[in-house]
């Protein structure tokens, strides 16, 4: 038996997804600020996308108690212009929120970026916005006087139904297209890092997400065509639902690479924290060659481009998360044309064990100790 009214599903759909997506936003935003990194463009623009999604849920609720979700038929004639008001402004709302979700993760992926891929990830990223324009507005500008887009009794004409439609499909495709050519960038990115395979797919899957955003793009622009069918408030279920998901799905999408880092070093501190040590000598220590390298001499070692945090023997990750991704990045670059090499050096520290040893040197000079290097470990 068909349900004679969707709006219970719709507000329950799209308060479950605002929810889902803040819950990954608050721990994005904890993981940084826990770590002092601070909070930067992308992170702002994303704050600003899931507000949108917030207020289109805001929205979608109101609607719902004035009969949004029903056949036509059964909703009071006097809440019709309300609905019809109510869902273009969450029409237009929803463009915005979608929309700099996604340019949330290009804003990240330009501190990442040089050169021709750069140059890519700003097309991507002005496209998404001017196509977005004309589907936000519209609802605005179709119908002549404006009002009668959402009251059919008033006298005026609007623009044929196919246009909206049409239009919004071409912008679904083009905001999948651009999700997948951002995706697909931090492959190209993380894949000349000499990392191990296993770490280079964790961290380039994990940076792709945004992929996701995609699919749920060309869902959500299959189901346009409700758009166009009579009795919408009823029927139009899918469509209202899919724009809502597309949004969520991209706050969520540019929000795993920094909680994967996060929860990655944390389980590693734990780790480190309840290990035993398993040296013979308790007077053994383990100290990264990039803080040796810094205390003793004086220079840089390449691990010490990921501020001085370098690999320990429980084989954390170089990649703190997309700024460090950045900064070694940048910083091997630099060095690599320096030396006159091409491409990214080496970017894992080492780890090398010293033991302190006593000995009396010649002639009765006394006793001093010295360092002696006992292994090595990469």
């Amino acid at each position: 038996m068909a349900v004679e009214d969707n709006g219970p599903i719709i507000v329950g759909v799209t308060w479950f997804l605002c929810f889902f997506s803040g819950t990954f936003l608050v721990l994005r935003l904890y993981a940084k600020i826990s770590r002092r990194q601070g909070l930067w463009w992308d992170d702002h623009i994303l704050i600003f996308s899931w507000t949108m999604l917030l207020v289109e849920s805001v929205l979608t609720q109101m609607g719902q108690t004035l009969g949004f979700g029903k056949h036509t038929t059964a909703i009071p004639p006097q809440n019709l212009p309300l609905i019809a008001l109510g869902t273009s402004i969450a029409a237009s709302i929803s463009c915005f929120a979608s929309t700099f979700s996604k340019i949330s993760f290009g804003v990240t992926l330009l501190r990442l970026t040089t050169g021709p891929l750069r140059a890519c990830v700003w097309f991507c990223i002005i496209t998404l916005f001017l196509v977005m324009l004309p589907s936000a507005l519209l609802t605005w500008i179709s119908c002549r006087p404006m009002a009668k887009a959402w009251n059919s009794l008033i006298e005026g004409e609007c623009w044929d139904g196919r246009v909206t439609v049409g239009y919004g499909i071409f912008n679904a495709g083009w905001c999948a297209a651009t999700d997948f050519a951002l995706a697909l960038i931090p492959w190209k990115l993380v894949w000349g890092l000499r990392l191990r395979t296993r770490e280079k797919v964790g961290v380039a899957v994990a940076m792709s997400m945004g992929m996701l955003a995609g699919v749920c793009a060309i869902v959500k622009g299959v189901y346009l065509v409700q758009l166009a069918q009579q009795d919408f408030f009823y029927n139009g279920k899918d469509v209202t639902i899919w724009t809502a998901v597309e949004t969520a799905t991209a706050i969520v999408g540019a929000s795993i690479p920094v909680l994967r880092v996060f929860f990655k070093d944390t389980i590693s501190s734990l780790y480190n924290h309840t290990a035993p040590i398993s040296h013979s000598d308790p007077k053994s220590s383990s100290i990264p060659l990039s803080d040796r390298s810094g205390t003793r001499s004086g220079t840089r070692g390449i691990g010490s481009t990921v501020r001085g945090r370098g690999d320990s023997a429980s084989e954390r990750s170089i990649l703190r998360d997309t700024e460090d991704l950045g900064v070694v990045i940048e910083e091997n670059g630099r060095m690599g044309r320096k030396a006159g090499l091409g491409g990214i050096l080496q970017t894992r520290a080492i780890t090398v064990e010293y033991e302190r040893r006593s000995f009396v040197s010649g002639f009765g000079g006394g006793e001093r100790g010295e360092e002696e290097q006992i292994g090595v470990a990469v």
